[in-house]
């Protein structure tokens, strides 16, 4: 579980740190004090259009492609090293998550610095992968550095030999070197952490594709344009087809207006369902069904997933949706919260929208704004002044109040 990071000289984020971050560490000298607060499993990105949120959103992708397919085409992707870096920023592009594993007693911090060559060629200028373990206050493992990058020690570890660390040596600036790493068995967080930058789900849902439904083989997740919702209803009947049933009457009564989902298997590759609706006196296809009812079912099947992705960020779950909508995909979205799961998946959600904040707690929300230079700046909303009344009061509309009046 992502239980905080920060970002450097990212676009908009000149200097951001959400949650819980590694103030002691060598990488983390920020000018303000970045509180401890650790994410949960769920988290609220919230502020006026334009403040940023999207951008910390794709923080999780740029690393991700990093990860993948390195740096420079990372950058590419976005339109350079120019085109990511903030203006007037000063020191490298940089980014460090801190992370806990499920049942782990040790966090991780993880903190990759990105720099230009002379001839504005993105390189790692720096890698590192470090502990924090219960009383100690200094970081161990390991340094991969930019220059040499070979493995070395910050601190002594009496779990690692010399040989476990410097037996590994990168010849490669471009791409990560957490990649490259084996697992070891002592410490499962790696793999982890592996786990979550190649599985990380981005759902920016749009349900009109989703209504020409596709010959796409079965997976686990929905695409984030809609297009594959046959592709995860093949995945629903084939990994859940014992348990159909009530998975089915959960979903539905997620749904308003719907009374039963009905599930017709004659041909096992292309399996069909259909919606008793409260209004009408047949079974419609679920491409008849409302867009918003169609949202309401992807998220909720996803809510659903006994294996679900160790971070799914879901842009503008909103759209589309009315209140009593917005209220049962809030109502899906703290079951989830509460519900036990074999790792801690978690979910951020990315909305502008008042009423998602004021479902949520204020610990859980983190509102962006502009500030008067055009950079983003983060605050927690139950440590902001702007919403500390109504928070006192314990307002149904904590959020949205406040909000309001802002604007």
């Amino acid at each position: 579980m992502i239980e905080g990071f920060w970002v450097r000289n990212y676009k908009s984020l000149r200097q951001v740190g959400i949650g819980s971050c590694f103030t002691k560490f060598v990488f983390v000298n920020d000018e303000n004090t970045v509180l401890p607060y650790e994410l949960g499993p769920v988290t609220l990105f919230t502020g006026y259009n334009g403040s940023g949120k999207s951008t910390a959103v794709d923080v999780f992708n740029f690393v991700s492609d990093c990860y993948r397919y390195g740096v420079d085409a990372a950058c590419l992707k976005r339109g350079g090293f120019d085109a990511v870096y903030s203006q007037g920023g000063k020191g490298p592009l940089s980014f460090g998550f801190h992370y806990r594993q499920k049942g782990e007693s040790d966090t991780v911090t993880y903190a990759v610095s990105i720099y230009r060559t002379k001839n504005k060629v993105p390189f790692i200028e720096s890698e590192i992968l470090a502990y924090l373990r219960e009383n100690e206050s200094l970081p161990v493992i390991f340094l991969q550095n930019g220059a040499e990058k070979t493995i070395r020690y910050l601190a002594p570890d009496k779990r690692l030999t010399n040989t476990d660390l410097t037996k590994i040596e990168f010849t490669d600036h471009n791409h990560l070197g957490l990649a490259a790493l084996p697992e070891h068995p002592k410490y499962p967080v790696m793999a982890s952490l592996r786990l979550l930058f190649e599985n990380w789900s981005l759902c920016h849902f749009t349900p009109d594709p989703a209504r020409g439904l596709d010959h796409s083989l079965p997976h686990r997740q929905e695409s984030p344009h809609g297009v594959s919702l046959s592709g995860l209803i093949r995945y629903i009947t084939k990994r859940y087809k014992d348990n159909l049933k009530p998975l089915f009457h959960r979903v539905a009564a997620r749904i308003p207006n719907v009374e039963k989902i009905i599930l017709d298997d004659l041909d096992p590759d292309k399996p069909k369902l259909s919606f008793c609706l409260m209004d009408r006196d047949h079974p419609i296809p679920i491409t008849h069904l409302s867009a918003a009812s169609i949202r309401l079912f992807t998220y909720a099947m996803f809510f659903e997933e006994e294996f679900p992705p160790p971070l799914t960020v879901i842009e503008e779950p909103e759209n589309g949706l009315d209140r009593t909508f917005r209220n049962k995909f809030l109502e899906s979205v703290l079951r989830f919260e509460s519900a036990p799961h074999q790792e801690e998946p978690q979910i951020i959600l990315n909305s502008h929208h008042p009423a998602i904040a004021n479902g949520l707690r204020p610990e859980q929300v983190w509102v962006f704004e502009k500030d008067r230079e055009g950079f983003t700046a983060v605050e927690r909303a139950s440590d902001s002044i702007m919403f500390r009344s109504e928070i006192d009061k314990q307002s149904p509309n904590w959020f949205s109040v406040s909000f309001d009046e802002k604007r």
